[in-house]
């Protein structure tokens, strides 16, 4: 997926889950929205030429790099709750969303290394990748338009 279909899938999945559980206020505002900026992070090994899909793409590198960002965060800070979170969801969505493409990885290395894809479409996928965003955007107008934009 590119950096569309990562911040629509997150911006989807938060902005449901938030709906449907009736979370609201100015703190998973903040996560929905940090979260969705984050969404493409995994994707880092791109930019440093590093395998794609081996080292930043399981949930213990997100774990451990949520978890150091929370840590830093508060130290300046900033919300330790609010920063983890953000990272962690944008670490999870961004497996769910790579899950669903056609090139298999590894998102629970070490503990299972066998590497899994539901083969549904290409990542590169435009069409994917724009509906993905389309899709996210209106679920999260639906939910400010029920809880308000606080932050």
């Amino acid at each position: 997926m590119d950096w569309r279909g990562h911040l629509g899938f997150n911006l989807l999945i938060m902005s449901v889950l938030s709906y449907l559980m009736s979370l609201s206020g100015a703190e998973i505002n903040k996560v929905i929205i940090i979260s969705s900026i984050l969404s493409s992070l995994p994707d880092i090994d791109l930019r440093l030429e590093l395998p794609h899909r081996k080292v930043t793409h399981n949930i213990f590198f997100g774990l451990i790099t949520s978890l150091t960002a929370g840590y830093l965060a508060s130290y300046l800070g900033f919300s330790f709750t609010v920063v983890t979170s953000s990272f962690l969801i944008a670490f999870t969505t961004h497996l769910l969303c790579d899950l669903l493409t056609k090139m298999p990885f590894r998102p629970l290395y070490p503990l299972i290394k066998t590497p899994v894809a539901l083969k549904l479409f290409r990542s590169s996928n435009a069409v994917i990748n724009t509906l993905f965003l389309i899709l996210g955007v209106i679920a999260y107008y639906v939910y400010i338009n029920k809880y308000g934009f606080i932050i």
